[in-house]
């Protein structure tokens, strides 16, 4: 008697405990004496049942500890609650490690998904060279795509019916697609300026010029500056480097030999972080040997040694603005502006001397 008493108790926790692994809309369909359709529409928040109902149904959901199944979500309302996030990039992982300008991005987007009822799927071209093959074979709700790209891959999007937002693209006839970016353009003109109200007049710029739009207003911006100052606009006094610190570390090489130039412009803040770091290796000192000016006002701008001078564009916000706009967007309650510029903000710290 006491072993079939203690089998049965056995079997008890046992089902208890599998109930909560398994509890479907049915069971709480049945627990509530309702439809299993009314508990879809609640849970997917479907304007189908009153508000009453509603939290009925979720009431009955925490106490059966139900958890919604995505595919079976997806099936019945039509949306995958996916925003996919589109790098264009052979390799992301060395991208994300390297670069905090990623990092803080995605943390501007997690920061806004965090509440809301979706995920992020991240995609690269090292996943798929077409986007838009991407896109569908994840049934997006919605998706942004960040940097350089071909028009080739821009055009892509045309054929995908879901909102989508551009970040720091430019060029784009897509009427259809949402566009944030910063006026780069102004922003390293303010950095030149900067510079020649400081004193310097042979100024370097250190960045690619032409592998995008992007860096092409960036290379106009400082081009804009000393014309405007009149001073002398000289190719020797542009170094390519990618947006790397690596970059950064090894043109710090030539800038150093040439010794052409009291200061520099850098396209990207992690460039600057790779010459500072070199120059302190040589044992040379920023700024009295260099004066750098970056872009982004990444968070490791702030804490270099000296702290760098930048043009702030607010990456955190850009990601946290870019799933606001694409919330909104799939809510239907967007209207009318399909792009934003922000405006870039000089921060003053120790890299720049006054001559």
């Amino acid at each position: 008697s006491i072993v079939i008493n203690l089998c049965k108790n056995l079997i008890f926790v046992y089902n208890k405990n599998n109930m909560k692994n398994k509890v479907s809309i049915y069971d709480i369909a049945k627990f509530l004496n309702v439809s299993p359709a009314t508990v879809s529409y609640a849970i997917n928040n479907v304007d189908k049942v009153s508000p009453k109902t509603r939290q009925r149904v979720l009431n009955a959901c925490k106490k059966l500890n139900f958890v919604p199944n995505n595919t079976a979500r997806s099936l019945s309302t039509g949306k995958t609650h996916l925003i996919g996030l589109y790098l264009p990039l052979d390799d992301p992982s060395l991208a994300l490690s390297q670069n905090p300008f990623y990092v803080e991005f995605l943390a501007g987007i997690e920061s806004g998904i965090s509440q809301c009822d979706y995920d992020v799927v991240l995609g690269s071209q090292k996943v798929s060279d077409s986007f838009s093959s991407w896109a569908k074979s994840r049934n997006l709700d919605a998706a942004i795509m960040l940097g350089r790209y071909p028009n080739e891959k821009i055009e892509d999007i045309d054929s995908l019916k879901i909102p989508i937002i551009l970040i720091d693209i430019y060029g784009s006839n897509l009427t259809s697609a949402f566009s944030i970016r910063t006026n780069d353009r102004l922003g390293t003109y303010k950095a030149t300026k900067y510079l020649i109200e400081n004193g310097h007049k042979k100024i370097g710029f250190v960045g690619y010029k032409f592998i995008s739009q992007l860096d092409t207003e960036r290379y106009q911006g400082y081009l804009d500056a000393l014309k405007e100052a009149n001073l002398e606009i000289n190719e020797k006094y542009t170094y390519d480097a990618l947006a790397t610190i690596e970059d950064g570390y090894n043109v710090a090489d030539k800038i150093y030999e040439d010794k052409l130039v009291t200061a520099v412009v850098c396209s990207a803040d992690i460039i600057a972080l790779g010459i500072i770091k070199k120059y302190t290796n040589l044992g040379l000192k920023i700024p009295q040997d260099l004066s750098i000016v970056g872009f982004d006002d990444i968070r490791d701008a702030k804490y270099s040694t000296p702290g760098l001078t930048t043009i702030k564009q607010d990456v955190f916000n850009k990601g946290f603005a870019a799933i606001s706009t694409l919330i909104d967007e799939i809510n239907g309650k967007n209207e009318g502006k399909k792009s934003l510029v922000t405006e870039p903000i000089l921060i003053e710290r120790n890299s720049v001397k006054k001559m």
